[in-house]
């Protein structure tokens, strides 16, 4: 390169870094996973911060908000009726926070069969389920040393007896069929062996966005006490701070210049000090608030309006299609955590020999939750209109088909009979013609009909 040819490059490579592999911010870019936090910290989040409290309740209180249902039980509100005395959904919805908040949590099912806690409960000699109670995580030890070895097997993984440290009370051991795990957020099994077989916390990778969010609205608070910035010019102002007790004269007079302006709303200067009053604008700082909350929205899977209680700040949306993501992280939710569990209850309260079903379980049955949205009094007059003017229509279609001689009136009951949906429309079809008794009875063919209007 000759000494007058000019690189234009240059002011880039120097001032920013950029093309400099030691001075590229890109080149040294890389990942750094925070340690996993400790339950201690945890339990202060969730007491100490309405937000993480929220995003750990919200899903577990939804799942059971509506309860559930045993479809195959002809003494269905039995069921029903045996977990309301246990105050399953109450237990339940606990078991759910805790595994939420510290990634994991069990129910220990007080099973009345003759046997300990130690031992495999006898399901054929079960008198009842006496109580269920909830322990965190903190409170239940799953030792590596006891683990299920057997890969073909269903426990494979899964301590045979399972330690319990109650808070409030002595340790003891529990056989797994007596307990019900409920286990945290996914976590690779490397890392899930870093805590004890657990789960995630949901807070795990939420503490900074929570954090911002947080720190977003204090700032915002500080912003409103200093919206108008008052800025006075003392006459000897540097005069004054080169002397000794020249600082505290100062920081006194401004003192008085604060306390007229809240006691009096007037400020008295000296002529030759000047004072002004600067405001500041708040225009987009509700909607820059509201993107960290959207973040934690994002993370959560909670939607904005539901975690937060309103629309973000300059958007009419309903929210519709979060509403439904979230009713989506719910059903799965019941399915994956919920489900399992509460069948394994229901199977043993139907084999309890003092229970409504005298130790004899039905052949088929199942449980199903309960629809997590209920439409109001209005929507269901709404749909129940919509429904009927569709009713209608169909039934003046069939007419039609019927008065062209498309079909006789045998034919359309066929059809109708084949769609149960139509059963309630065959009367009104009927009706509708005004031929009810001829359209049952003998069906004349075209020849008929021709031969009839030559006549």
């Amino acid at each position: 390169m000759t000494k007058d040819k000019k690189r234009q490059d240059g002011f880039t490579n120097v001032f920013l870094g950029t093309g400099l592999k030691s001075r590229d911010p890109l080149e040294n870019r890389k990942f750094t996973a925070d340690t996993f936090i400790s339950d201690q910290e945890l339990a202060t989040m969730y007491y100490g911060n309405g937000l993480i409290r929220r995003i750990v309740d919200l899903p577990s209180e939804e799942a059971v908000k509506n309860w559930l249902h045993v479809c195959g039980d002809e003494e269905e509100e039995l069921s029903v009726q045996m977990l309301d005395d246990l105050n399953a959904e109450e237990h339940y919805a606990n078991a759910l926070r805790w595994s939420r908040a510290f990634g994991g949590s069990a129910i220990l099912m007080m099973v009345d069969d003759g046997g300990t806690f130690e031992d495999e409960i006898n399901e054929g000699a079960i008198n009842g389920v006496e109580s269920i109670r909830v322990f965190d995580k903190r409170e239940v030890i799953l030792q590596h040393s006891i683990m299920n070895d057997d890969i073909k097997s269903k426990f494979y993984g899964i301590p045979e007896w399972i330690q319990f440290n109650p808070a409030n009370g002595t340790m003891f051991y529990a056989h797994r069929s007596r307990v019900l795990i409920f286990d945290g957020e996914p976590l690779p099994n490397q890392e899930r062996a870093n805590r004890q077989g657990w789960g995630l916390p949901v807070m795990q990778g939420l503490f900074d966005a929570i954090a911002n969010n947080d720190d977003a609205h204090r700032l915002a608070r500080l912003i409103m006490e200093r919206m108008s910035q008052s800025v006075t010019k003392f006459d000897g102002l540097i005069e004054k701070l080169s002397y000794e007790g020249g600082e505290q004269e100062v920081i006194t007079r401004l003192h008085l210049v604060d306390m007229a302006r809240s006691v009096l709303n007037t400020v008295a200067i000296d002529s030759k000090d000047e004072f002004q009053l600067f405001n500041m604008s708040l225009t987009n700082i509700p909607e820059m608030i509201d993107r960290f909350g959207l973040y934690v929205s994002a993370l959560t899977g909670i939607p904005f309006t539901i975690l937060f209680g309103r629309s973000p700040a300059g958007m009419n949306a309903t929210g519709q299609s979060d509403l439904e993501n979230f009713y989506g992280m719910v059903k799965r939710l019941q399915k994956r955590r919920l489900k399992i569990n509460i069948d394994r209850l229901i199977r043993l309260l139907m084999l309890s020999k003092h229970g409504p079903f005298k130790g004899v379980q039905p052949d088929k049955w199942k449980i199903e939750f309960e629809p997590l949205w209920m439409p109001s009094d209005k929507e269901r007059a709404e749909t129940e209109k919509l429904e009927a003017e569709a009713d209608k229509a169909k039934a003046e279609t069939a007419k039609i088909y019927v008065d062209i001689n498309a079909l006789d009136g045998s034919e359309v009951r066929a059809m109708l009979e084949k769609n149960e949906d139509y059963q309630e429309y065959i009367d009104v079809t009927l009706d509708l013609s005004g031929e009810s008794d001829d359209l049952s009875g003998e069906v004349i063919d075209d020849d008929q009909k021709n031969s009839g209007q030559e006549e």
